[in-house]
């Protein structure tokens, strides 16, 4: 009877998480902040730092809050998140300086680290514990469906408050953080093998994991490494679109109605996702899809650019996808959040470099050029990885 209980409460995770991340994605403030930070009187390249600082903070932290995921439980780390999430967002109202937006952006890192890898490992665990396995990639296309509907809200509502005023934005972003909390209260803890040494002997266990996952698997890593440049470079574009979108006159809440052009296109590769992983196989995905990221970065300064929105979006949610659905295959339960960290922190190091670069690059010689030369860039790293399958075979 309690074992039956057990499945169902891991059952309702699948509900509970659906919930919580169309709420917690619903961030009223996540295309506005570039233009809010320009308001506040920082330059592009400052805002750029700001990216650094967050992506530096992720690289630094995201084996620690992994381990803490895999050590004390996902659902604990996912809660801390959204705590982090509500300290960034207090912080955000009183940022008059650099400095303090720079303390700002390590908090609003915290968060993102939190969630990342205890999201997947919970449900894949969840999943795991009822033999549900093989429904995996479908349940991560419907999570990147909701994820991507909300975040197309949130870019609406959040460009048509912030006209009015960019606090109204933040302090709706307050409200909505709560309630998720209220939501992520309800997540029942998957069961897993935990490491029950002692605190510091546990955690250098764990530290040690990764590391062994490099030597055992290397062409994993290397697909981590992969989407890790792409999805960097979609999320350079992203932010920095909207700051070129407004240099061209548009006004927010028009901008927001673009984005949600990149939303749909997301939308649908969640629903696609699967049906392509099964029609093709993942290394016929990682081939194709950075070339279409490099076609979309590059019209992005021209008229098509509302065509670049889906695309980006599009080839974004299935390459997210596919690999979530590859590591979580070849993963064993204790060490999967940290693991998933592991491709997070690659994401990181790669947008520590290129989000700053790329805004001296466009306060130089301006975004649109910036926009070809990053383009050139995804093409050449797409190439290169063509080459690679092609002398695999």
């Amino acid at each position: 009877m309690r074992e039956r209980s057990m499945r169902n409460a891991l059952h309702r995770n699948i509900d509970v998480t659906y919930l919580f991340e169309f709420g917690k994605n619903m961030g009223f403030t996540q295309a506005i902040w570039v233009t809010y930070l320009a308001y506040k009187g920082l330059t592009l390249v400052e805002i750029g730092l700001c990216e650094s600082v967050f992506h530096l903070t992720s690289m630094v932290m995201e084996l620690p809050t992994g381990m803490i995921a895999d050590l004390y439980g996902r659902k604990i780390s996912r809660l801390l998140g959204i705590v982090s999430n509500l300290i960034y967002l207090f912080l955000l109202i009183f940022v008059d300086n650099v400095a303090m937006a720079f303390v700002a952006f390590v908090f609003a890192a915290l968060s993102y680290n939190l969630e990342s890898g205890a999201d997947t490992a919970l449900i894949y665990d969840s999943l795991l514990v009822n033999n549900a396995t093989e429904s995996f990639t479908k349940i991560q296309g419907r999570r990147e469906v909701i994820l991507q509907s909300a975040s197309l809200i949130g870019v609406v509502v959040g460009g048509v408050l912030a006209d009015i005023d960019y606090n109204l934005a933040i302090f709706a972003s307050i409200g909505l953080a709560v309630v998720v909390f209220g939501i992520g209260t309800r997540f029942t803890e998957a069961p897993y093998p935990k490491d029950q040494s002692k605190f510091t002997k546990a955690f250098a266990n764990q530290f040690m994991k990764p590391w062994k996952m490099v030597k055992e698997q290397p062409e994993l890593v290397f697909h981590m490494v992969l989407v890790a440049v792409v999805l960097s470079a979609v999320t350079t574009t992203h932010y920095y679109a909207t700051a070129y979108f407004k240099s061209q006159g548009f006004s927010l809440t028009l901008i927001s109605i673009f984005l949600v052009l990149q939303a749909v296109g997301a939308i649908t590769g969640g629903l696609v996702a699967d049906r392509l992983k099964v029609r093709f196989n993942e290394e016929f995905l990682f081939g194709v899809f950075p070339f279409l990221i490099a076609m979309a970065v590059a019209m992005i300064p021209t008229p098509l650019f509302v065509v670049s929105l889906f695309l980006m979006g599009l080839a974004d949610s299935v390459l997210y996808v596919v690999l979530t659905n590859l590591i979580n295959h070849r993963i064993s339960s204790d060490q999967r959040a940290t693991i998933l960290s592991l491709n997070s922190m690659f994401f990181s190091i790669i947008m520590i470099v290129l989000f700053p670069v790329f805004g001296m690059f466009g306060d130089r010689f301006g975004l649109d050029r910036s926009f070809y030369v990053l383009a050139i860039l995804i093409g050449i790293v797409a190439l290169l990885n063509r080459m690679k399958i092609r002398a695999k075979r």
